[in-house]
């Protein structure tokens, strides 16, 4: 799948990963104490309430988001001021890119403390998938924290949000120390009822970055992973 016609599934799908509140995870395990003094990123961030959130109690926080009208969204539905600048949307503390996301440089993002990833690896296809692990390798430094949540679900769909086992994350994430925090079945969650899935589960991951890793490195390790769990 090539970058624009996912960027396409993306932005009509993005109702279908949006919640209408916080996300019980980060209430439990990105505590105000665990935030405080952090640089947070969020990838594909759409117009989540989570960003207000990191935005009362971290340092900065900084998302991205392709499509222009989901920012505008964001702001207009948790009233909040902003100014533009370039592709910047910026509310105090609070910074939206609007641009693709693989685009983005480290020298934009700046220093990283937490990356926050609900459904974005789970949003792409692997070829795509493999393309994201290499630039939040480029966009972080080892003792980087990483929360990331998927979901696991069968019979599995050609679509996104994509199944991601937990024997996967493992494989997508080599260089890291990985705590698997959650994998509680969801039974009444809305994919559930909507595809007529035999059982859903999502997972919380909670991780540090050791070291680098080379793009040959994650290309094999995340190939692999993917052809012997999915």
């Amino acid at each position: 799948m090539e970058k624009q016609a996912w960027a396409e599934s993306w932005e009509a799908s993005n109702n279908r990963f949006h919640r209408q509140d916080v996300h019980p995870y980060v209430l439990k395990h990105l505590t105000p104490f665990a935030l405080m003094e952090k640089s947070i990123l969020v990838p594909l961030c759409g117009r989540s309430l989570d960003l207000v959130y990191f935005s009362q109690f971290a340092e900065r926080v900084v998302g991205v988001e392709q499509a222009e009208s989901v920012i505008l969204q964001f702001f207009a539905e948790n009233q909040l001021a902003y100014e533009k600048v370039g592709e910047r949307y910026i509310s105090n503390n609070l910074t939206i890119f609007c641009k693709d996301l693989f685009a983005l440089t480290p020298e934009e993002v700046g220093e990283i403390n937490l990356v926050y990833d609900r459904a974005s690896l789970a949003a792409l296809p692997l070829p795509l998938r493999v393309g994201y692990l290499q630039k939040m390798e480029e966009l972080t430094s080892p003792g980087t924290q990483y929360f990331l949540t998927t979901l696991e679900y069968a019979p599995e769909m050609d679509s996104a949000p994509y199944s991601i086992a937990p024997e996967e994350v493992y494989g997508y994430f080599p260089n890291y120390l990985i705590d698997h925090v959650e994998s509680p079945a969801v039974p009444h969650h809305r994919l559930v009822r909507r595809f007529n899935l035999h059982y859903l589960k999502e997972h919380g991951f909670l991780m540090r970055k050791l070291h680098d890793a080379s793009y040959a490195s994650l290309v094999e390790s995340a190939y692999r992973s993917f052809y012997e769990f999915s």
